[in-house]
């Protein structure tokens, strides 16, 4: 099995076929559940031994949101809605307006 640790020994990711980058060979024991309760840094490499890490703490996931060009985008969305909202008041008082003077020139 190759292994990359950290500067704090802690198991970051690992191969059992192949190798990687920056990796170190590693021969002894891997406990029960290794494979399937791997995190990065979940565990270390002490003393040639594979052990949990008492330190870790899942990581917290990422906050999703609007990006800052999704609100300037929906910002100008709101203005043009708005703006179309005046025009077509601006335009209904007008053509009422024609239809007055139409209506008085009968």
């Amino acid at each position: 099995m190759k292994l990359v640790i950290n500067d704090k020994q802690e198991i970051i990711s690992y191969v059992s076929i192949g190798d990687m980058t920056g990796s170190i060979e590693f021969k002894g024991a891997v406990p029960a559940g290794f494979e399937d309760n791997f995190q990065p840094a979940f565990y270390l490499l002490r003393n040639n031994e594979i052990t949990v890490n008492p330190d870790y703490v899942s990581p917290k996931p990422p906050v999703v949101g609007p990006g800052n060009l999704d609100k300037a985008i929906a910002q100008l969305t709101l203005q043009t809605a708005q703006q179309k909202a005046q025009q077509d008041k601006l335009n209904a008082q007008v053509l009422l307006e024609i239809a007055q003077l139409k209506g008085g020139n009968n």
